[in-house]
């Protein structure tokens, strides 16, 4: 036995030592795997804080990690020795594994932290966590950086390595994600900073090394395959999979992953969801499984056979019942169906065809397969056509008249208003122009359905009804937008009714009867009068009449004065929760932490607060190191004619200007791609990679033209950018490439700047270089915060003419300098 396992090691031991002689992995290739690593474990960080926590938390958690990258620049600077490349890939994974463990197991609670003094320190261990091992990672180029500089090979090619393992890393992230969920992504980005390790070990190869490595390569990727029990991701309690796991006979037993999401599905008599249900219902729901998105989003799997009396009974007394006494038997499209639940109600309610439109594909596959016995065969009707689409691209496929009726579902669950919790989340389902593909998509006489929660004070409701005036305004769909809409309200929901024509009076005789008849309230009709609203569910004042019918007066006055920001949302500015207003402040400061939300409902100030510790946090991890210095040398000497002024503006402004692009550049593209994790993967991939041709070539371009042409690229693509949605219909992998070669010339040219500056600077020795690499780092993270709170007010095209003029400011600042090759 002892030869055997001597053998075996001796075997292990000639094959790593061959594979480190023969295989070309060059000392860039290790560059190349150890930034592939840091993008892929930030979107893998990304889906688990989104999936643990929330959305916003998730992009609060991933950009003050950012904030190690800018800060290993610092640090380099105060102390300018090159650490071993192959230790600080190891301390890379282990940074990550740490950082995972002390975010899962920490008791972070956001919704106690406004009295809860401990959770201050637990936030703040949670980012110190997160941003280990991008500091070590930003150690590790940084370093490379500078002794390139030193030994005359130039920066630029390391920094072509950096970008171009970052492309790769982000596209990785995908497929990683889809098919080893977040655990399994991570783990896998913890196993290519240890083969980045393996590829800097020093030459000649000591094999017990090597074999140590190869054993950890394999033990990281048997853990992605089959991540152990103890790496499971804990969720918050207040996530809805965490609370329903507890109701008494809960069984969780489904789970799985793709890009987009994860997706759960519990057993439990509790679940009972029907958004709208009469209270004049002769018949609740049926027994429901809950379908979940990302711990939340429960949307029900209803155990009901379409053809079943009940379900005749419960489509008759929802909301969406009106629609099919308007148009019986119609042909029907159902925009965000999810687990079926408007599909259901269509066919019990008549309809000779329904189109079931879902983007999530794992959700259909739950609904065809694992589910389909239990919801009575829904997605596989003879009338019922499934497409695995979002809205927005199968709507703008469609041609004109396609529909009798188009239904976008309510699958989202509520959210208070007050909570400005999910201020960052970009939907491009409610936009005006969104209001007018769907529009269109209708026949004459057509009828478009919008079924929202009811919020108080009014909000979301309200956003969509002016969103839907400004649609019809657009078509030119007449010049009395009010004739052409129907709003009424149940305890919990509004329902608003759009055609392209004018109600008839034979069809607001029907809306009336039928309100009358299920104690709806009627908000709006063509002809309404002040005694025929607030009847059943009675408020002190009728305020979504009021207000309705202000928008529909004078939508603009009404917009600027009301509370909240309710302006419609557009393409160029999709957040549809996001109703902050700075005139809100005093109540907010007022009710904090007496509200039972996260961050104690502070909503709006969560960024804002995050944008002030970012700028701190720059200013005491990576600008405060250099003051140590001046004990020692004051600062890094420049070349004669570069003054420090000319370093700091022009790398200051590469990193404000960078992250000004690239962000609303990839949430713009959610549109075209769909899912907001595909749409930055692809992005980020295609910027960074020919950011890294870009970067190649540098020595070859004068930069004064190439920050010139930068500058213009960038005011022009928001311009360009309404072009691409013409390819809406186009197949997926069609939009794919499209996506890659229209940021092509863009991406190219930001790579120009940063390796042209490099070189310019690296004369002054590798000081000044290390000082750029830290200015860059920190405008770096300030611009990955500001960048998404002036898109939130001010949309993605300002954003991207404000990168524009941060590239603008840099050209000045070398412009004397940069006329010469650099």
């Amino acid at each position: 036995m002892t030869r055997i396992i001597f053998f075996n090691i001796r075997a292990i031991r000639s094959f790593a030592i061959f594979a480190l002689k023969r295989v070309h992995m060059s000392y860039y290739t290790g560059i190349v795997l150890i930034s592939a690593a840091t993008l892929l474990l930030e979107v893998a960080l990304l889906r688990l804080f989104a999936v643990q926590q929330f959305y916003h938390f998730a992009f609060m958690a991933v950009s003050l990690a950012l904030l190690g990258a800018g800060a290993s620049g610092s640090l380099l600077t105060v102390w300018p020795r090159r650490r071993p490349p192959v230790v600080l890939s190891l301390a890379f994974s282990a940074a990550t594994i740490g950082a995972y463990l002390v975010i899962n197991y920490l008791p972070f609670d956001s919704f106690s932290i406004a009295w809860d003094r401990r959770q201050v320190l637990y936030l703040a261990l949670y980012f110190l966590a997160a941003a280990a091992p991008f500091l070590f990672a930003g150690l590790l180029v940084g370093g490379e950086l500078m002794a390139a500089g030193e030994k005359g090979q130039g920066s630029h090619r390391v920094y072509a390595a950096n970008l171009s393992g970052s492309a790769l890393g982000s596209l990785a992230s995908l497929p990683a994600l889809a098919a080893l969920g977040g655990e399994g992504a991570l783990l896998i980005a913890t196993t290519l900073g240890v083969a980045a390790g393996l590829l800097f070990l020093p030459r000649p190869v000591q094999w017990k090394p090597a074999l140590a490595l190869v054993g950890l390569l394999l033990a990281g990727l048997a853990a992605a395959l089959r991540p152990p029990a103890f790496l499971a991701l804990r969720l918050s309690p207040y996530k809805t999979l965490a609370t329903l796991s507890q109701a008494l006979d809960s069984r969780h037993v489904h789970t799985d992953w793709n890009a987009a999401s994860r997706v759960d599905v519990v057993e439990s008599p509790a679940i009972h969801v029907l958004p709208g249900l009469s209270l004049q219902a002769p018949v609740g729901p049926p027994p429901q499984a809950g379908l979940l998105l990302d711990g939340d989003s429960l949307m029900p799997i209803s155990g009901l056979d379409p053809s079943d009396e009940q379900a005749a009974l419960l489509a008759g007394y929802t909301p969406n019942g009106l629609i099919y006494q308007l148009r019986p038997g119609a042909q029907t499209l159902v925009l965000e169906a999810g687990a079926g639940m408007e599909v259901l109600l269509a066919l019990a309610a008549g309809a000779e065809q329904v189109t079931a439109v879902e983007e999530n594909s794992l959700v259909v596959e739950i609904m065809q397969n694992e589910y389909r016995a239990f919801s009575g065969h829904l997605y596989a009707n003879p009338r019922v056509t499934v497409a695995n689409q979002s809205g927005r691209v199968y709507a703008r496929r469609l041609a004109p008249g396609s529909f009798e009726v188009v239904i976008v579902a309510l699958t989202d669950p509520h959210r208070p208003v007050t909570s400005g919790a999910y201020s960052l989340t970009e939907n491009y389902l409610y936009t005006v122009e969104a209001f007018e593909d769907y529009l269109q998509a209708l026949d004459e006489d057509g009828l478009l359905a919008v079924t929202r929660w009811l919020q108080t004070p009014p909000s979301e409701e309200s956003r969509t009804f002016g969103a839907l005036v400004a649609a019809l305004g657009g078509l030119e769909r007449g010049a009395n937008p009010a004739a052409h809409l129907v709003a009424f309200r149940t305890l919990r929901t509004m329902t608003i009714l759009a055609k392209n024509e004018p109600f008839t009076p034979e069809e607001i005789a029907t809306v009336r009867d039928f309100l009358q008849s299920r104690n709806f309230d009627a908000v709006h009709f063509p002809g309404i009068q002040p005694d025929e609203v607030n009847r059943y569910n009675v408020l002190p004042t009728p305020a979504y009449y009021e207000l309705f019918q202000a928008i529909l007066a004078d939508p603009a006055a009404t917009y600027d004065d009301y509370r909240f920001d309710i302006r419609p949302p557009a393409d160029d500015r999709p957040f549809f929760f996001h109703y902050f207003k700075w005139r809100q402040t005093p109540e907010i400061l007022a009710s904090l932490g007496y509200t039972w939300q996260p961050f104690g409902g502070s909503g709006y100030f969560v960024l804002v607060a995050l944008l002030l510790l970012v700028g701190l946090a720059a200013l005491l991890f990576i600008l405060g190191p250099l003051l140590l210095r001046r004990g020692q040398t004051t600062r890094p000497e420049a070349p004669a004619g570069l003054p420090h002024w000319r370093v700091l503006l022009y790398f200051a402004g590469l990193g404000l200007a960078f992250l000004f692009v690239e962000i609303p550049l990839a949430q713009r593209f959610i549109l075209l791609l769909e899912q907001p994790v595909t749409a930055l993967a692809v992005v980020i991939f295609a910027i960074l990679l020919f950011s890294g041709l870009g970067s190649l070539t540098a020595p070859r371009w004068r930069l004064r033209p190439a920050l010139a042409a930068l500058v213009v690229a960038a005011i022009l693509y928001p311009f360009l950018l309404p072009l691409a949605d013409l390819a809406l219909g186009w197949p997926a992998w069609a939009r794919l490439l499209l996506t890659v070669l229209a940021l092509a010339p863009l991406g190219y040219l930001m790579g120009l700047p940063f390796a042209g500056g490099l070189r310019l600077v690296e004369a002054a020795g590798p000081a000044l270089v290390l000082w750029a690499w830290a200015i860059n780092g920190s405008f770096s993270v300030i611009s990955a915060v500001l960048a998404v709170t002036l898109a939130l007010s001010w949309g993605f095209s300002a954003v991207l003419w404000l990168g524009a003029a941060a590239y603008a400011v840099a050209l000045l600042a070398f412009y004397p300098l940069a006329s010469a090759r650099s």
